[in-house]
Parts: C-alpha cells; sequence; structure tokens
C-alpha cells in the first residue's frame, strides 16, 4: 500500500512540475532527446538491443508454445 501511494504522489508530483515548465520546457527536453538520439553510436546500441531483444522474445515465444503443446 506505501508503494502505491509513493507511485502516486511521485507521478501527481511530477505532473505538476512538468506543467509549470511548460511547452517551451518540453521543446527544449524533446530536441536535446533528438539530437542524442542522432549520435552514431547511440544509434548502433540501439539497433543491437533492439536485435537482441527480438531475439530473446522469439526464443521466449518459442518456450512458450513447446511448453504449452506438451
Amino acid at each position: 500500500m506505501r508503494f502505491r501511494l509513493g507511485l502516486l504522489i511521485g507521478f501527481a508530483v511530477g505532473y505538476v512540475l512538468g506543467a509549470k515548465a511548460g511547452k517551451e520546457r518540453y521543446d527544449q527536453i524533446a530536441n536535446a532527446f533528438k539530437g542524442f538520439a542522432d549520435i552514431d553510436g547511440v544509434q548502433k546500441a540501439t539497433d543491437k538491443m533492439k536485435h537482441t531483444v527480438g531475439d530473446g522474445m522469439s526464443s521466449a515465444s518459442e518456450a512458450i508454445r513447446n511448453t504449452i503443446d506438451t
């Protein structure tokens, strides 16, 4: 119960602070993130992570199918 209350309070505080920051600050953060995402090293790491997660998901779904079939 404490975790849920803390999560709810954290969400509310984040919402209020985000609303006060306004659209200009949001645009600044979004542009900074886009600039970070355009770096070659970040793109390579992201692609590698997507490939690894995709392989893991394929393995997990195959294992689940095999378990259900038996």
